[in-house]
């Protein structure tokens, strides 16, 4: 690479063109220019640069704004006196730690920075996360210790007592530890007769604390046993971590069933102690602590028999001195009288039952008469109800029939009514007609002819009646004869001065 000076500034040369520009661009300009980096490769660069500079890295400082999103990544900052530097750590990463980061906690943070190229700024991606002056594993413990604790898994209160002499009994443990061994030899050796049920787990490494909760859940829910020994050699803090477990310990502590602990040494304490009903400090404890010495139970069934035996001494002879006491009592002296009294009651109810066991044949007898009686007549009554039914319908149809009967004499009625009233003479009268009728015989008047001047008629009109005299006639001209019987429309005229009848 060569380089020429000119009086606007320094140049590069174009180079032959190898089919690789390592991100540069040519610069646009007059003549040669040099060529530039695109921020992509720049920021590139300065990743490699400070990688190459600065490998994995320890950094010092306390934690603020720990903040993990859903994604799983954590997002926080180290900070001291003098600066302040972002970081982040993967999900990956932040789901192996041992125990919960929170805001203000001192730590020794590795890894490395980097520049993100899409907002340029500078971040320190961590990879790894120490408490300063307190381990991981005693940070988590801790941790976990006070938040069970807050919940109350520890509480005396939730403490219960283990059985006196269970039958069955329960361990989780390994199959091949040392446990075992000494829980079934001190359960042999003080009462053979114990039925052991073994659940083998893995006591350490990865899924060991799986296994164990497992175990406990399995002995809880089933209840087959009636305690549950928790056992484990000792060993460092590292190896007793699945019983420092949240799962074991919650498992532990929900448990039907009353548990024992016996995790490591005497030393040693673990979360599982806390939750479990008893701790013990070995597992040999444990058996000990499940079964007492079958000696033991010899001599205390001995000691509490022979108790019992001269407390019912004591108490007899109490009873057989009252009861020389009572014996010359006045109330003592009519027993004899008072048994012969229930003596003869008691032949007088047995003759009267006798009597009454006698009777029950006929008794009975009478009962199943009445009863063939009943059955004899059962068919009748049992047709009574069809019988009622059939009445009510027949009754129905009369009704319906009568309703229809009424109805049609009602419209025959209407009919002939209207009929008469056509015929009617009233309606005749009424629209102006009259009838004449001589006063003397009370015949009608159907012809002017046949009456006579001077002579008195009687006129009947739709509303009243009136007295008429006859002043003069005048015969029609035909001889047909009407029906009509009214004047003015008969076969003649007739006039004259008529006189109101009321």
């Amino acid at each position: 690479m060569s380089y020429r000076f000119r009086a606007r500034g320094l140049t590069r040369r174009r180079a032959p063109s190898t089919g690789s520009t390592d991100g540069l661009l040519p610069f646009e300009g007059e003549g040669t220019a040099p060529a530039a980096l695109t921020v992509s490769a720049f920021v590139a660069r300065i990743n490699g640069a400070l990688w190459g500079s600065l490998p994995d890295t320890w950094v010092r400082g306390e934690v603020g704004e720990w903040k993990v999103w859903s994604s799983g990544h954590a997002y926080f900052s180290l900070k001291d006196d003098g600066a302040c530097l972002n970081a982040m750590m993967w999900a990956d990463a932040v789901a192996c730690l041992p125990f919960r980061v929170e805001s203000g906690m001192e730590l020794l943070a590795r890894g490395r920075p980097d520049v993100y190229a899409r907002s340029g700024k500078l971040s320190f991606v961590v990879s790894d996360l120490q408490p300063v002056g307190l381990g991981a594993l005693q940070l988590a413990f801790e941790q976990l210790k006070a938040r069970l604790a807050s919940e109350g898994l520890f509480d005396l209160s939730r403490k219960r007592a283990l059985p006196l002499l269970p039958r069955r009994i329960g361990v989780v443990t390994s199959r091949s530890g040392a446990a075992v061994r000494d829980i079934l030899k001190v359960l042999s050796s003080r009462f053979p007769n114990a039925h052991v049920t073994i659940y083998p787990v893995a006591v350490q490494g990865v899924g060991a604390a799986v296994e164990v909760a497992h175990a406990v859940d399995a002995f809880s829910r089933t209840r087959c046993v009636d305690v549950v020994i928790v056992a484990r050699g000792g060993g460092s803090k590292e190896d007793l971590h699945a019983f420092n477990d949240e799962r074991v310990v919650r498992a532990v502590a929900r448990s039907f069933v009353p548990t024992i602990s016996a995790v490591g040494h005497e030393i040693d304490m673990t979360l599982t102690d806390l939750a479990a009903d008893v701790r013990a400090a070995t597992p040999s404890q444990a058996a000990e602590l499940v079964v007492a010495r079958r000696e033991e139970f010899d001599q205390l069934l001995l000691r509490r028999s022979r108790e019992l035996l001269d407390r019912m001494q004591l108490r007899l002879g109490s009873a057989r001195t009252e009861l020389m006491s009572l014996s010359g009592s006045r109330g003592l002296g009519d027993i004899p009288s008072r048994v012969r009294s229930a003596h003869v009651a008691t032949m007088t109810a047995r003759r009267d039952l006798l009597a009454g066991v006698r009777m029950l044949p006929a008794i009975f007898g009478e009962r199943l008469a009445q009863a063939g009686h009943d059955l004899r007549s059962w068919p009748a009554r049992a047709s009574l109800a069809f019988q009622q039914s059939r009445l009510e319908q027949e009754l129905r149809t009369l009704t319906d029939r009568m309703a229809a009967r009424l109805a049609w004499a009602r419209e025959r009625t209407g009919l002939s009514s209207g009929q008469l009233g056509a015929l009617d003479p009233l309606r005749v009268l009424a629209r102006g007609y009259a009838v004449a009728y001589r006063e003397a015989d009370g015949r009608p008047v159907i012809d002017a002819a046949s009456v006579e001047i001077d002579e008195m008629l009687r006129v009947r009109v739709a509303h009243g009646e009136m007295r008429a005299r006859i002043v003069s006639t005048t015969p029609t001209p035909t001889s047909s004869t009407r029906s009509d019987q009214t004047l003015g429309a008969g076969n003649g005229k007739v006039t004259g001065e008529a006189e109101r009848q009321k």
